[in-house]
């Protein structure tokens, strides 16, 4: 009897040390898997070089979102490559000749000639996933789609205008124009100005930008779907203005034109060189930020004969994916944080344009201060005043864009007459197109 309950108890105890040790078994063995799905679940560490081009105030907002999405997404780094307007095409040209260009990079209207490059990477796969463009208007998506597709992310709305130094109007004791003013106005005004200022122009050249409003007052345009949309009496007529308006000393001198930087800070309205100059709307706070001086933004002087200014809504930049960017959809989600995040975009503001997102936009509206509220005035104004439509940059952007600097320095320095160099650029921007355009279709 002892011996049965001996082997009974022993028995007992085998069970309870199997049954313990399976329970400790399955704990390990659970542990194990919960330790592998979490190794399974960590995220790749990414380094995202972010690049664009911009005056002290936009590096400092862009910085600032950077930091936020790196705080929401600690497995990524960006590497910020900015720089001011001057030498960034070039400094990315070597790059994407070199295989080493930025996963996210900023264009302006030239973004079309890099996706007729086929460096850029369409963004259709990842719309809707990474990329929310619900809420984005779809004049600015389409100004970002090549062939279907969509290439890149609209950083907001802007306008060409006039920037009028009110504290340089005040000082040479000339008054302020109507909104409504006219080309024989501005020539009639800016002659004053230079004469009762102390080392100031009436007003700095508009330039390429400026030649393409002059075109749309005169119903005509420079380039779009494959018709040339100007003569060369357009262009002799553009560069007669200017000459006339340097003659009668309302435009600098081409000693300081020259000089001009695209930087707000070294601008020749901030550095009080000139009292007008022509800036993109979303650039209006980063001037005034520059100095202590007053200005207002103007749309440009009216053509009497048609009564139109010329002015349109255009989108200010995109951001766009390199084609061989080994992060697309990190540099996709990326994107969207910047166009859509709430948080984001108030830390970011008008600095490149009225936003593209309709709830962005109207958050930024109900808490724009002044200087907002005057950019988002002056978008409603081209909106009621001007129905000139959006024209996208010549193809072959950087190439037109110095040809038309050259063909200035050569009438500014009386290397050329009017005639002769209008002639010369009108031939050789109708070969570039032409260039350009047979380049992309191959």
């Amino acid at each position: 009897m002892k011996n049965w309950y001996l082997y009974f108890v022993l028995a007992l105890l085998a069970v309870v040390t199997i049954a313990c040790s399976s329970d400790s078994a399955n704990e390990e063995t659970e542990d194990t898997s919960s330790n592998d799905g979490q190794e399974q679940t960590d995220e790749e560490n990414i380094t995202l070089r972010v690049a664009w081009w911009g005056g002290q105030e936009r590096h400092d907002r862009t910085l600032q979102v950077i930091e936020m999405y790196e705080e929401q997404n600690p497995n990524v780094t960006i590497e910020a490559e900015y720089s001011g307007f001057d030498g960034y095409f070039d400094k990315l040209n070597t790059q994407l000749a070199a295989g080493n260009a930025p996963d996210v990079i900023q264009f302006g209207g030239n973004l079309n000639d890099f996706v007729y490059r086929d460096v850029i990477l369409p963004l259709d796969d990842y719309v809707g996933n990474q990329l929310n463009t619900s809420l984005h208007d779809q004049s600015m998506l389409d100004s970002a789609t090549f062939d279907g597709k969509l290439y890149g992310v609209t950083l907001g709305t802007t306008a060409w205008g006039i920037l009028v130094n009110k504290t340089l109007f005040e000082e040479a004791g000339v008054a302020l124009p109507s909104k409504e003013w006219t080309w024989d106005e501005f020539k009639d005004l800016t002659p004053q100005l230079t004469e009762n200022l102390d080392g100031a122009y009436g007003t700095g050249d508009f330039g390429e930008d400026g030649f393409g409003v002059f075109l749309a007052q005169r119903d005509k345009f420079t380039y779009l779907d494959g018709e040339i949309g100007f003569e060369a009496q357009d262009v002799k007529d553009w560069f007669n203005l200017w000459k006339e308006l340097r003659e009668s000393g309302g435009a600098a001198i081409p000693e300081v034109q020259v000089s001009a930087s695209q930087t707000p800070e070294q601008s020749l309205i901030v550095q009080q060189d000139v009292a007008i100059e022509s800036i993109a709307s979303n650039q209006l706070g980063a001037y005034a930020g520059a100095t202590e001086d007053e200005f207002e933004l103007y749309p440009y002087p009216y053509n009497a004969e048609t009564g139109k200014n010329g002015v349109s809504l255009r989108p200010s930049q995109y951001f766009a994916a390199y084609k061989d960017t080994p992060h697309p959809e990190e540099a996709a989600k990326f994107m969207d944080f910047f166009v859509n995040n709430i948080e984001a975009t108030e830390v970011l503001g008008n600095d490149r344009g009225a936003p593209v997102n309709s709830d962005v936009r109207k958050n930024l509206i109900d808490q724009a201060d002044e200087m907002d509220q005057a950019v988002y005035s002056y978008i409603d104004l081209v909106s009621e005043s001007s129905d000139a439509p959006y024209i996208p940059n010549l193809p072959g952007y950087n190439e037109n864009t110095q040809l038309f600097t050259e063909t200035e320095q050569k009438i500014y320095y009386d290397q050329q007459s009017v005639d002769e160099a209008a002639d010369s650029y009108y031939e050789e921007v109708i070969a570039n197109i032409d260039k350009y355009v047979n380049e992309a279709a191959e």
